[in-house]
């Protein structure tokens, strides 16, 4: 039986538009990524990165071949942010082994730095353990100063870790500004616990290097945006079938047998560009305004590939916070040793710059009293509880003070316990 004239026009029509739909859903679904590759930046003439990761490697080399360095580093640093002084001949001796590297990155805390890194998955950073170390070995002399009655070099060696902090971050992924909030912490602490030595004169200092701080802060937004060109180099670097980073996806066989075009990439680009637009708009708000989370893409590649960018806000908020406050803090001791009696507000302890709380957008709670004042931010929830220090070990309740809290463990069900307020003088 003959198949009419018109009904076989119809049929190749159908099948010719059938053909043609394949072929533009295949380019479509294969096209190639619609946002340009980022370029980094070049690097500063003389850079001091290059220095510092030297002088790491030094770091870890003296360490691994001197088997005292080790024990008194166990000895000294039994627990996190934790100075011990109970060997003072263990101190100057690892201070002394370590006085070359601290001379030398001292050198160059004035110079422009970028962290150096390449847009690939090889690239690792052993540096920054070392970086960590720095800042207690630092801690360390800090506390050695006190002992001796010498208040300057504690600030002096307070404001080493603040600016090199910052310079590591400049243009580093988020491990480099986590690591940075990490060496800020440390020596927050210990500067915390000698505030209340201070003599008016030192206050000041504490007061100045607090604002040299301020001005090389270097916001989390741009350890964000260099996630996000990673991401999209890493991206464009699939596209082109790079063996490299194909070794990505090694335990992810489910990905790895299909051709990196086949996964539609651009999707992958547009949802990864899309979710760190949502990021950083949360990073512009004060911190007890920003979403818990923030909802990720749904292509399984970026799902694979995007850091977990739902926490730097609130973490460095902590160490934001407790540096403003030591300036606020050392600025209002220092006027009550000029002047005998307490400022009514922080902008008449002529500090009303620093007086910024990263937590509420608004200024700290500062309540002068007879036991001396209470100085503090109202933390992530935003609420002021008199003082009442927040367990950070389990963010619950409660108010950051220049001193931390982290409470005892509880269990499932229990309410985390709060910290007596800390009355400075």
């Amino acid at each position: 039986m003959q198949i009419p004239r018109g009904c076989r026009i119809g049929c190749l029509t159908a099948l010719l538009i059938a053909v043609v739909a394949v072929v533009l859903a295949v380019r479509w679904w294969t096209a190639p990524i619609d946002i340009p590759r980022p370029q980094r930046p070049p690097d500063p003439a003389d850079n001091p990165y290059d220095v510092y990761r030297s002088l790491a490697m030094y770091t870890s080399q003296i360490f691994r071949n001197d088997p005292m360095l080790s024990y008194a580093e166990r000895e000294l640093f039994p627990s996190r942010q934790t100075v011990s002084l109970h060997r003072p001949d263990l101190a100057r001796y690892l201070l002394q082994q370590m006085q070359p590297v601290r001379l030398e990155y001292r050198r160059h805390l004035h110079k422009p730095c970028a962290a150096i890194l390449e847009y690939t998955p090889a690239w690792q950073f052993p540096e920054l353990a070392e970086f960590r170390r720095w800042a207690n070995i630092e801690s360390l002399d800090m506390a050695l100063a006190v002992q001796e009655g010498d208040y300057s070099r504690a600030i002096e060696d307070y404001r080493t870790i603040l600016l090199l902090s910052e310079q590591i971050r400049n243009r580093g992924e988020l491990i480099h500004y986590l690591v940075g909030s990490a060496m800020q912490a440390t020596v927050n602490k210990m500067m915390g616990e000698i505030l209340q030595l201070l003599p008016a004169r030192q206050c000041e200092q504490l007061v100045r290097v607090v604002r040299e701080w301020e001005k090389r802060y270097v916001p989390p937004v741009q350890a964000v945006a260099v996630e996000r060109d990673f991401y999209l180099t890493i991206l464009h670097d699939l596209y082109a079938g790079r063996y490299e980073t194909m070794r990505l996806f090694a335990d992810h066989r489910s990905i790895m047998r299909w051709n990196p075009r086949w996964l539609n990439l651009r999707r992958a680009a547009r949802e990864g560009m899309a979710y760190f637009q949502r990021v950083e708009k949360e990073l512009s708000k004060p911190i007890n305004q920003q979403q818990a989370y923030v909802e990720e893409p749904r292509h399984p590649v970026a799902r694979l590939l995007l850091p977990v960018l739902n926490v730097p806000g609130h973490t460095v908020g902590y160490t934001v916070s407790r540096i403003r406050l030591l300036g606020c803090a050392a600025a209002v001791r220092a006027y009550r040793l000029r002047h005998g009696s307490y400022p009514a507000t922080l902008n008449e302890a002529g500090v009303a710059d620093l007086d910024k709380d990263p937590f509420t957008g608004g200024g700290f709670v500062y309540k002068p009293g007879e036991q001396g004042f209470l100085l503090y931010s109202m933390g992530r929830d935003g609420k002021d509880d008199g003082g009442w220090r927040v367990s950070e070990r389990h963010e619950g309740r409660g108010d950051i003070t220049l001193l931390p809290f982290y409470g005892r463990p509880v269990g499932a069900g229990e309410s985390a316990e709060q910290g007596e307020p800390v009355w400075l003088k």
